[in-house]
């Protein structure tokens, strides 16, 4: 079975409300790639930029990487990434370029998986039928404490079991404060977790981190910027607290460097930014080998059946940025999303909602 044509849409989808994480944003734009193949058989991927600005410029990577897979046998896929990654050499190996690359193995695995009629996570492994999933979608950074607390009780109402909220533009002893509220409003049984999207320095993560410990806290995300390994590895000594990183490292060739630090304590993974499904097995072989749990980023109607493909899968980020595109969006009950029955993602897209976003 070979591929035969493909198709990109590039889609413009407002942030309803509009939030401040790392920056505002206010759109979503995800580009995305349709194979085809001879007998009719299609499958998605879906990379993603964050403003108008920037979607021609992925939407050209994605459009020169998946010409490269016209004729390409949709089960060699060992040979169909190594082209893919070959292909990228000079258009990136980081950013919109690997974005490109994961969209296209996305893509492949998808129609793989399709084309054998499984469910994607049962030809990847198959270790369980459901993922839990962590909250994400909420307690933006720009939330004064009364909607945080509001906020996270309805969370932990409709059944959610663990959350996240943002940190880092604030007095340490403000951010102690929120922290303080969501515990409150949600109670002992939930798990939460603080993204700081790199903005502390090592001594104040050390010191937070501490300090944090009296709220329960699960985890303490990306406290110093990704490339400052050897400040995440005296964090993650310092701390009782598990360090995780990981959504901004692309390839295993990243991740190798990050563990070989010991940067982690658990592993973040974005499907869309390391190099696709293949490359998110590979990074969690690795981690599993060094008994470390993997947790995803984004995407969850792909990480999903990731996560609950291997062994060491623990959590999915739930962040429904674009669930208007599918006929069905993946659905959260009681903390846990439970894979579709369906061959490939099980997530079909609806093109009417396709042809309402498109740019």
């Amino acid at each position: 079975m070979k591929v035969t044509q493909f198709k990109t849409t590039a889609l413009s989808l407002p942030v309803e409300p509009p939030r401040v994480s790392h920056a505002d944003f206010a759109k979503v734009n995800p580009v995305v790639l349709e194979l085809m193949t001879a007998d009719g058989l299609s499958a998605h991927g879906i990379a993603h930029a964050y403003n108008d600005r920037h979607v021609s410029v992925l939407k050209g990577c994605l459009d020169a990487l998946a010409e490269v897979m016209i004729g390409q046998d949709v089960f060699r896929g060992a040979e169909a990434w190594q082209k893919l990654w070959n292909a990228s050499f000079r258009i990136g190996r980081q950013g919109f370029g690997i974005s490109a690359l994961s969209a296209v193995d996305m893509a492949l695995w998808n129609l793989r998986a399709k084309a054998l009629n499984l469910p994607l996570s049962r030809l990847l492994g198959g270790y369980r039928d459901e993922a839990p999933v962590y909250a994400s979608h909420s307690l933006w950074r720009d939330w004064p404490i009364d909607r945080l607390q509001h906020d996270a009780a309805s969370l932990a109402g409709k059944g959610f079991r663990a959350m996240k909220m943002r940190m880092g533009d604030k007095p340490l002893e403000v951010e102690l404060e929120r922290l303080k509220a969501v515990r409150e409003a949600v109670g002992p049984a939930v798990k939460l977790m603080v993204d700081i999207r790199g903005d502390w320095t090592v001594t104040d993560s050390i010191r937070m981190g501490r300090r944090m410990e009296e709220y329960d806290l699960y985890w303490l995300e990306d406290p110093v910027p990704i490339h400052d390994l050897d400040g995440l590895a005296e964090i993650a000594r310092a701390l009782d607290v598990a360090v995780v990183v990981g959504e901004d490292v692309s390839t295993t060739y990243g991740f190798h460097r990050l563990l070989e630090k010991k940067a982690a304590d658990s592993v973040m993974i974005d499907v869309a930014v390391v190099g696709g499904i293949t490359e998110w097995l590979r990074v969690a072989t690795l981690a599993y080998a060094r008994n470390l749990q993997v947790v995803s980023h984004l995407h969850e109607e792909v990480s999903c059946h990731l996560v609950a493909a291997v062994p060491n899968g623990h959590m999915v980020e739930y962040l429904p940025f674009w669930h208007q595109l599918y006929t069905e969006p993946p659905a959260v009950t009681n903390g846990v999303l439970r894979i579709p029955d369906r061959p490939g993602l099980g997530f079909e897209l609806d093109q009417q909602a396709m042809a309402r976003y498109r740019m």
